[in-house]
């Protein structure tokens, strides 16, 4: 699975007021990594770019790593990802390294002057659970746009293999040709153009499927994902609303030498067709 998170580091200079005067913090150039693995696949994509001055705008093409030497160890043997076709990008083919859960991955990276480590534990499959019984048999989910607040599912996986394990849902649209989703419902905008959207963190592996989490008409795939704590703590750093913390926590950052993301989780898919309601 293509990563679909996007992480965009800016540093932006500090100015506080005292009475002894101002203190500007200076830009300090350091590398950003981006990449989620899921248990049961493989490495499709490590993003790696250096971090972008507030006086810059950002440019993949120019801010991308290349040349970058990474490698990815499961505590038995180490594989060296390719270059992928887009800059800044590394992967292996499918067949090279299939990713279990329960197991460590290390990733090193190593350019320049710089050398970036970090760890994550994958956690272990999950699967859904009572699916006849919380979906139709069609898999059709019926929308009203006139009463959005109709729309509920409520969808559960297992096993827990933790008990502090946290839990997403993550909606992907796969078919764009049915038209776009507009509710009118209250709350905070909502980019219907987006392929990809996740619920909040849960604390439970029962996550209710609400209209807010769905762009587009047609087939979408419903991911329920079992997060690591890499994943927790770098959606609390760039999430949103209550879940957004500012100025960023160095300690939600598990990136040693650098910063950004390193994470895993496990997943169950299922596909469902949404369609307006008549």
């Amino acid at each position: 699975m293509k990563n679909k998170h996007k992480l965009f580091i800016f540093f932006v200079p500090l100015l506080l007021s005292a009475c002894d005067g101002s203190i500007e913090s200076e830009y300090k150039e350091q590398i950003v990594v981006q990449s989620f693995i899921y248990a049961g696949g493989g490495i499709d994509s490590v993003i790696l770019h250096y971090t972008t001055p507030f006086t810059e705008s950002y440019d993949d093409s120019i801010f991308a790593i290349t040349n970058a030497d990474v490698r990815v160890s499961d505590g038995v043997r180490e594989y060296r990802l390719d270059p992928l076709h887009k800059k800044g990008r590394y992967g292996l083919p499918v067949d090279s390294l299939l990713i279990e859960g329960g197991k460590t991955y290390t990733l090193s990276v190593k350019i320049k002057n710089y050398e970036v480590h970090a760890s994550t534990t994958v956690p272990m499959p999950i699967h859904y659970i009572g699916l006849d019984s919380s979906l139709p048999p069609t898999k059709e989910l019926e929308l009203d746009t006139n009463n959005a607040i109709g729309f509920y599912y409520l969808l559960t996986a297992g096993p827990v293999d933790e008990p502090i394990r946290k839990y997403m849902m993550q909606v992907t649209a796969l078919d764009t040709t049915q038209g776009k989703i507009v509710t009118g419902q209250e709350g905070p905008p909502v980019d219907t153009s987006a392929y990809v959207r996740f619920s909040f963190i849960q604390t439970a592996p029962k996550i209710i499927i609400y209209s807010r989490l769905f762009g587009w008409f047609g087939r979408n795939r419903l991911s329920l994902l079992a997060l690591d704590q890499n994943w927790v703590d770098y959606k609390r750093a760039v999430g949103y609303g209550k879940e957004a913390f500012y100025p960023y926590q160095s300690s939600l950052n598990h990136i040693v030498g650098g910063i950004g993301v390193w994470a895993s989780a496990a997943k169950a898919d299922v596909d469902v067709f949404v369609k307006l309601k008549q």
